[in-house]
């Protein structure tokens, strides 16, 4: 047989958020605490300093019924059950029918007695854990059993029970009106919480989406811009075969085919895999093994590929040095020529140059570019990230 799921009592029908959520849980919390403390202590107290008619009824009626409450508190702030209510109001009522033996005699209806008490809390309450239709009907069976139980136990007539009685109503409405408000206020919460993580959300696609077009930039520029710009230089004044293959392997790297994308790789062979394919003698000065993250090693690879094709285009030498060295966690790459050089202060361009393919994609991860250079002694770059693991 399948289980029947338990028929939800509570006011939220629609999906709450977590401000209106937490906002509900403490409502009702509060609403069956405080409901069973003022109900024990009115009724303890006032059994305690009256004269009841029937003194062991009174205080059976009053231990059960205190029992019950803290039953129907605990079970409430648990799981909120159809039966467990009509139970409860089915309880609330039998007491307010027991005025004739609980209620003193000298407790008229221009006064208040423990039972009126314990009826008002528990009528606010009930707007705070049930719905709307069954607040309302709850109030007026409740007020009903009130007034009648009152004219049974000889308090008074008609015409002084009700007006007395009848406040309870005004109290259940105006519990209700305080959870509304409440639950307003936690749904405007969670709408302004909700537009906030929607603009973060916005922000943080959009910084992500220039990260991505800056690195797709500064990779074109890496690899096949490079290229074109060497030949346009005239470096390749025939067909040359250097060429075709750096071609190639240009539309792999802006492809998105050739680097790894995460762990630890060996520097050393994939510096040495770019460099060789750059028309320059290169003096090697290396370690045998440089261990960094996969997309560290990416970036000084491009670094260096970088500073190496400018060599090519303005140093006019043929032969540039390469190092590459570890201290204390340092990581370094250094790229040196003895041609032209160039005065820095000079320098203008503002694009995909030295300055957004080397010192900004560092400063990115990291790490830092230094760019030296004196007009006919040669350039000097190194490219540096520090945490480096051998």
């Amino acid at each position: 047989m399948h289980a029947r799921p338990a028929a939800r009592t509570g006011p939220p029908t629609m999906t709450a958020g977590p401000a209106e959520r937490e906002l509900n849980r403490l409502g009702r919390f509060y609403a069956v605490v405080i409901r069973a403390v003022v109900v024990a202590l009115c009724s303890l107290v006032s059994w305690t300093t009256t004269d009841q008619r029937d003194m062991l009824l009174s205080a059976l009626v009053i231990v059960v019924f205190n029992v019950w409450n803290v039953f129907f508190a605990v079970r409430m702030l648990r799981r909120r059950d159809t039966w467990l209510l009509v139970a409860d109001l089915v309880i609330v009522s039998g007491v307010c029918l027991a005025q004739v033996w609980t209620i003193a005699p000298e407790m008229q209806a221009d006064r208040v007695n423990w039972v009126l008490v314990a009826t008002s809390i528990i009528v606010v309450a009930y707007q705070f854990h049930s719905s709307l239709l069954f607040g309302a009907v709850a109030t007026a069976v409740i007020l009903a059993a009130y007034l009648t139980g009152g004219v049974l136990a000889d308090l008074q007539d008609w015409a002084f029970v009700i007006p007395i009685g009848s406040w309870m109503a005004v109290e259940a409405f105006l519990g209700r009106g305080l959870y509304l408000l409440v639950r307003r206020g936690g749904r405007a919460a969670d709408r302004e919480f909700e537009r906030g993580e929607q603009v973060r959300r916005e922000a943080a696609v959009a910084a992500a989406r220039r990260a991505d077009e800056r690195e797709y930039l500064a990779a074109l520029h890496d690899t096949a811009s490079a290229t074109l710009l060497m030949v346009g230089a005239g470096v390749a004044n025939r067909p040359e075969t250097w060429l075709a293959e750096q071609a190639a392997r240009d539309l792999e790297v802006i492809q998105g085919h050739t680097d790894p994308v995460d762990g630890e790789v060996d520097l050393v062979p994939m510096l040495r895999h770019v460099v060789d394919h750059v028309p320059l003698r290169i003096e090697w000065q290396v370690r045998d093994s440089v261990t960094l993250p996969a997309v560290v090693a990416i970036a000084l690879c491009r670094g260096a590929r970088e500073a190496l094709t400018n060599v090519v285009r303005h140093a006019g030498v043929d032969t540039a040095e390469v190092s590459v060295h570890d201290r204390d966690g340092m990581a370094t790459v250094r790229i040196r020529d003895r041609g032209k050089g160039f005065d820095p202060a000079r320098t203008t361009s503002r694009g995909y140059g030295l300055t957004s393919s080397l010192v900004e994609r560092m400063a990115r991860l990291g790490g830092q570019a230094i760019v030296t250079s004196t007009p006919g002694a040669g350039t000097d770059v190194v490219l540096e990230w520090s945490d480096a693991r051998v």
